[in-house]
């Protein structure tokens, strides 16, 4: 059943309408499947990756050889190295899962405060193993996505989850949270937020820390990450649309 939504009035930032196209050659690997969301490389220069149909896969470095790892039985979304080796999952629908050498999953965190979560979607590991992870809706699950940015209702929450097991709401009321990522020295978060063409930050250090706008984007902001120059990458899934 489709859901009824009651849509939010907002005014969206101005867009930068300057775009430099640079020319780089890229390679096409396809999977079987559909949705490839996250990508995770491991120690061999395989690349792990989550399909809409629940299936983890592992391609090989030269895209040759494409095997299943494990399926989750629900939506996998992010994927993250955990310090003991593991692969954490966001699951949308089962939330924060593990995913060991031998292909089992363990479910971490299901429910916050007794409510199931209803959009797990990405996350960032601290060396100590603190997970930092994005909960995009309380309204609408990842089928119903598209409704979430029409309503724009911002009922999304970043969260931080400790070794110990003890959970802490950094920020709510987001709209769309979506990709995690934390910068080199692991005092600050960065996140997306899709329904609002921005990427925000919070200070980990600061006593109280409340959400900064770092940067405005062309279109809607999915995954991003840390890389290798330290520089925050950030996917654009789309173009800004006006509908929104």
């Amino acid at each position: 059943m489709k859901p009824s939504i009651a849509p939010v009035r907002w005014t969206p930032p101005p867009a930068d309408t300057t775009r430099n196209a640079v020319k780089i050659d890229v390679t096409t690997v396809a999977v079987p499947g559909h949705g490839p969301e996250d990508t995770l490389i491991d120690e061999d220069g395989n690349v792990l990756t989550g399909l809409e149909d629940g299936r983890i896969l592992r391609v090989s470095a030269d895209g040759t050889a494409i095997s299943t790892l494990a399926d989750t039985g629900g939506r996998p979304l992010g994927l993250e190295w955990l310090p003991d080796g593991k692969v954490l999952v966001c699951d949308t629908n089962r939330g924060l899962l593990t995913l060991d050498k031998d292909g089992r999953l363990t479910t971490l965190l299901s429910a916050i405060d007794g409510r199931p979560m209803r959009f797990c979607n990405n996350a960032a590991v601290a060396p100590d193993g603190t997970i930092y992870f994005t909960d995009s809706s309380t309204r609408f699950g990842f089928e119903h996505w598209k409704a979430d940015l029409l309503e724009h209702s911002a009922t999304g929450s970043i969260y931080r989850l400790t070794p110990d097991g003890a959970v802490t709401q950094l920020a709510t009321n987001r709209a769309f949270p979506n990709g995690v990522a934390l910068s080199a020295d692991h005092q600050t978060l960065y996140w997306a937020e899709t329904a609002s063409y921005a990427v925000y930050k919070l200070d980990l250090t600061a006593v109280s820390p409340e959400p900064e706008l770092f940067a405005y984007v062309p279109g809607l902001p999915d995954n991003i990450s840390r890389g290798s120059d330290n520089l925050i990458w950030v996917t654009v899934a789309s173009p800004r649309n006006t509908l929104l």
